[in-house]
Formats: C-alpha cells, structure tokens, sequence
C-alpha cells in the first residue's frame, strides 16, 4: 500500500478512536498531536515501520510523554523525537542534557544492573486549546538495558507534571516524594471495541487501551515520577517484574546523584 495512503488510514482511524473514546476533548487533543508527531518522526526515516509508529504513539499518549497540566488556562503538551538522532557514548548524551538543562540529573548505571544503552533528544511544546504554541523545551530521554529484562527508559522535564494517584509513595529525606505506578495496558486492532469493564477501567485510571496492534497484546507497565528544583523526572519499563522497592531504589539513585 502507498505510504501516502497508509499514513491517511492510520490518522483517520486513530482520530476515530480518540473521539469515541469517553475523554474529554482535551484528552483527545493530546492523542491526535503525540499521532502526529510519530507520523512525522517516521515519514523522516528511511526504512518505515508503521505498525511499531502507531503502537509507540498509542503508548507514548499514555505513559507520561505528554500529560495534561493547568496553568492560567488548560494547555496540552505535545513530545515527539526520532531515532535519527540517536546518541550510544553516555557521556556525549549527558553533555547534550547539561546543554538543554544544566541542573538535570541522570546516572550511567544503577546497583541493580541496568546500564546506558542510548539516548536520543526529546522535544516538547505546550499548546492552548487553539493549538497555539505556547513553549517549546529540548530534554533527553536515556534508554537502560540488562540481560533478559525489558528496557528501562528515563527522561526529565520542565513542563511536564506528575499525573494520577501513584500506588506507593516514597518520602526521601529531603522531602522529595517518589511516586511508583503500576499500570495494566492492552494494545488493540483499530476496530476493537471496549467492554463495559474495560471502559471503567479506563475512567479510573487503570487501564490502558492503545490502538494499532494486530492482535491484542496485554502487558503491565510500571513507572516512578519525582520532582526536584522544577524538573520532572520519570522512569518507566514494561519490565513488571521491577517491584515498588527496586523501582524507588533506581529513583532514588538519581534523585540523589
């Protein structure tokens, strides 16, 4: 099929999905610009791979690239970036993060044995609900690696807040308050239509339904936000073997680097 015409019936069915799924508008709007940035990261690479774009945004929508956030007015926040600019030599990436924020942290590995693997830039905008362009922000997004587990990723930002009621809560000693998550997340075929308990599931934040997938897919995924001095500092993995305490303690590694 044409990529022109494949990236048509991916924009138009996940427009579809986003309007008829019980959010708000602004939710929906969220959607649609992190679906479009994925189209626009891939129509810029040589080998296309649009099953792994739709899926990558329908998860990206979720797990903390973008979150909804009140300032004066609601806002939404837009993320994208792309592996083209990949960066594999730790040092080189922490360069470029000082170069974005000079006062951000981030560790080349941590005691449980995730290592750097790559990083690659993050771009973010805030956005009112015309769309306008508010602010835009560069950040960094480093990928951990061990034997046989899943990824762990990490990234910080200035514009981005903790959202939802977090699971466990760990207090550091200087106050600094870690938030562990644990979500269950089904990725879905573009006509798949939501149960009555999944839909409740979804409003009470439990449940993550992504469109794009072939089949269904079923996995967990698990999560700490912290803030510190402005900045907002996650990590995430689909790794859920990572317990509560694990996922604190590679928190708390930056936290207190």
């Amino acid at each position: 099929m044409d990529d022109s015409i494949l990236e048509k019936k991916i924009r138009t069915t996940l427009e579809k999905k986003s309007e008829e799924a019980r959010v708000d508008a602004l939710t929906s709007q969220r959607i649609r610009a992190n679906v479009y940035g994925r189209i626009e990261e891939e129509r810029n690479m040589k080998h296309r791979n649009w099953k792994k774009v739709v899926i990558a945004a329908a998860a990206i929508c979720v797990f903390g690239s973008i979150t909804a956030v009140a300032l004066n007015k609601p806002i939404y926040i837009s993320s994208h970036s792309s592996r083209n600019e990949m960066v594999r030599d730790y040092e080189t990436a922490k360069s470029m993060m000082h170069g974005f924020d000079a006062s951000a942290k981030v560790v080349e590995e941590f005691s449980n044995g995730y290592k750097f693997k790559e990083a690659v830039p993050k771009y973010e905008s805030t956005h009112d609900e015309e769309h306008n362009m508010l602010e835009q922000e560069t950040s960094m997004s480093f990928t951990y690696e061990k034997k046989g587990m899943e990824d762990v990723i990490f990234s910080s930002s200035r514009l981005t807040v903790p959202g939802g009621n977090p699971d466990e809560v760990l207090v550091l000693d200087d106050g600094t308050e870690l938030g562990y998550h644990r979500m269950a997340n089904k990725f879905v075929p573009p006509d798949y239509t939501p149960t009555e308990e999944e839909l409740k599931l979804q409003e009470e934040g439990k449940l993550n339904i992504g469109y794009g997938s072939d089949k269904v897919q079923e996995k967990v995924s698990v999560s700490v936000y912290w803030v510190q001095d402005g900045v907002t500092y996650s990590l995430f993995s689909f790794n859920d073997s990572l317990t509560a305490e694990e996922m604190f303690q590679m928190a708390k590694e930056v936290a207190e680097s």
